[in-house]
């Protein structure tokens, strides 16, 4: 940016303080000489050196922005999640209920007010808290954004795509200094991609060894007898006999653009594998919008996580205007705060540093915090990049993005699922699962791992190693667990949905990650929906050193992901394995909140 730019826009920031009537003779003078403090929304120009700058954002561009508040407490919300599972503590057993989150860890009443009045005194509009209290919605013009956020936004090109982002800190007045945490919406990059995989992928030995029966595509009862949910037709009175559906637990799908062709595919897939109708509700986080470009996603998404489970309570759609990070951030506060399903589905995800920078892992990760708390539980596909994290134009290619994992599954209130191909015998049983090339995984470079991935099982060491040497400090492990996703092709496992009407095979760990939180649902159901957030939960029913694979999950010991490969008990490839439904359900711990 040129000083003639940096002047204009200092100008415009001044004109905008002056129309809305709040500059006093002291602050009449070079906005530097406020005293400003940078919020975790940092300028993203030394991101974007490959792109081209096109100019100042206009400033009568309407902008939608989602301010994250800072939790209070935040730094109890894991000793308390040790609580509710330490039998003889008073908080055993239970989760916190919205108004109980809000007593505890939100922001004070005075707080959320002093932000308000900040974005009314620079003409914001539609100002708008979201009932948890961790976030303000509001419109402005990037004028109005720019003044209040002492920051500039440029327009800029790249990959044949325009944008816009902040090259500049966010920045709030010292007074609101650890209350506003993040200004989202100053940049229009679309970082969420979709983990779906449509294309032939060969899976080759020695990776793959030839199985009994290689079933290539399941409907969702196949998929429950090979995760031991259900009996096969020439075993029909197998252990899982009678198994709870997920009945009596609602689940919900983050979700993007118009879903009605969606809710005509789900349908129709119900009636074709005669499973009971889903109640549903689309709950629009933002502006309804036009876009059906992700319908085949959501089409996954729904179809395979209802089928898995056969029947759930109810399905809610939160539904977001775009893929953005602000938008999103917005469609997973109303999933959270809404506090109405016991489980959530994100088939989507980015490289971790666009989020870190733009401040949403943080604003995120709050939102996945409080939902551990109240007993939900978040799971997101960990991509399909293999070791890598998922860019444009290469996402869906094995090893073409950065090393890196994908969030939001690097968050440690999420459980991150990655891919397997999937082998059955003829009657649809399990035989065994191999590592999905594609699958992501590896240690988070930004996010430390939770206190349930330091557990030990029945050895010393820990189930996930500790990965501080290689990721600079942090090291949250990925995946936590992994289910089929493949792709089309020989030998793999596709699910055989609807998508405008019609059948067509699908996969990728947009595919593994509904199915995970459709099995999840199950077993809730079977437990009476009290068995709160998951994570602790799965790595307590981990083994460890010196037997390493646990007896209830499926290990996965065979073939990789780029960088990593699947071997004994826990890795970073398949996470401690896939769902064993029936033996996971049986084995959870009589001391373990029922």
């Amino acid at each position: 940016m040129t000083i003639a730019d940096q002047l204009a826009r200092l100008r415009r920031n001044s004109s905008v303080l002056l129309q809305a009537g709040i500059l006093s003779f002291s602050l009449l003078q070079p906005i530097g000489a406020q005293t400003w403090v940078s919020t975790n929304t940092k300028a993203l120009s030394p991101s974007l050196k490959n792109a081209s700058q096109l100019g100042a954002v206009p400033a009568s561009t309407s902008l939608h922005l989602a301010i994250g508040l800072q939790m209070q407490n935040a730094n109890q919300v894991q000793p308390t999640l040790k609580r509710m599972l330490t039998p003889g503590d008073p908080l055993y057993g239970t989760s916190l209920t919205s108004d109980q989150f809000v007593a505890q860890f939100a922001p004070t009443t005075a707080q959320v007010q002093a932000v308000q009045n900040y974005l009314a005194s620079f003409g914001f509009s539609n100002i708008q808290v979201e009932s948890n209290q961790l976030m303000i919605e509001a419109d402005a013009t990037a004028a109005q954004a720019e003044a209040a956020f002492n920051t500039a936004l440029t327009t800029f090109s790249a990959n044949g795509q325009t944008f816009f982002a902040n090259v500049l800190d966010a920045q709030v007045p010292n007074s609101l200094s650890g209350i506003v945490v993040a200004v989202l919406g100053l940049n229009s990059i679309s970082g969420m991609h979709g983990d779906i995989n449509t294309s032939a992928v060969p899976c080759t030995a020695p990776n793959c060894p030839t199985p009994a029966i290689a079933n290539e595509s399941y409907t969702p009862q196949q998929y429950q007898i090979a995760y031991d949910a259900a009996c096969p037709s020439d075993k029909p009175t197998c252990a899982a006999k009678n198994f709870p559906t997920g009945s009596s637990t609602a689940v919900g799908i983050i979700a993007e653009g118009d879903l009605t062709q969606v809710v005509k595919d789900l349908r129709t897939f119900e009636t074709a594998n005669k499973l009971p109708e889903v109640p549903y509700t689309i709950v629009n986080a933002g502006l309804a919008s036009s876009d059906t470009s992700g319908a085949d996603e959501w089409s996954l998404d729904s179809q395979s996580s209802t089928g898995i489970a056969e029947q759930v309570s109810h399905l809610y759609f939160y539904v977001a205007t775009t893929l953005t990070d602000s938008d999103i951030a917005v469609a997973i506060q109303r999933a959270v705060s809404q506090n109405k399903v016991k489980a959530f589905n994100m088939s989507f995800g980015e490289c971790e540093a666009l989020p870190y920078l733009d401040g949403a892992m943080l604003v995120d990760d709050e939102a996945f915090a409080e939902a551990a708390l109240q007993g939900i539980t978040a799971f997101a596909s960990s991509g399909d990049v293999g070791s890598a994290c998922p860019v444009l134009p290469t996402n869906g290619v094995t090893g073409s993005g950065p090393p890196d994992v994908s969030y939001p599954a690097s968050s440690p209130y999420v459980i991150a699922v990655g891919g397997t191909n999937l082998f059955t015998n003829a009657d649809f049983t399990y035989d065994y699962e191999t590592a999905w090339e594609s699958g992501g995984g590896g240690p988070s470079l930004f996010e430390y791992p939770p206190f349930w991935q330091s557990y030990t099982g029945s050895g010393t060491a820990p189930i996930v190693p500790s990965t501080e040497a290689s990721a600079g400090g942090v090291g949250r492990g990925v995946p936590d667990v992994s289910m089929c996703a493949g792709g089309t092709g020989l030998a793999i496992c596709s699910a055989i949905i609807y998508v405008n009407g019609a059948s067509t095979l699908i996969g990728g760990t947009s595919l593994s990650s509904p199915l995970a939180m459709g099995s999840w649902a199950r077993i809730q159901t079977a437990h009476h929906n009290k068995l709160g957030f998951a994570g602790p939960l799965i790595y307590q029913l981990a083994n460890g050193a010196p037997t390493l694979s646990s007896p209830y999950f499926n290990d996965v010991i065979l073939g990789g992901n780029g960088f990593y490969t699947a071997l004994p008990g826990w890795d970073f490839t398949t996470g401690l394995g896939s769902f064993d439904i029936f033996v996971v359900n049986q084995k959870i711990p009589t001391t373990y909140p029922r």
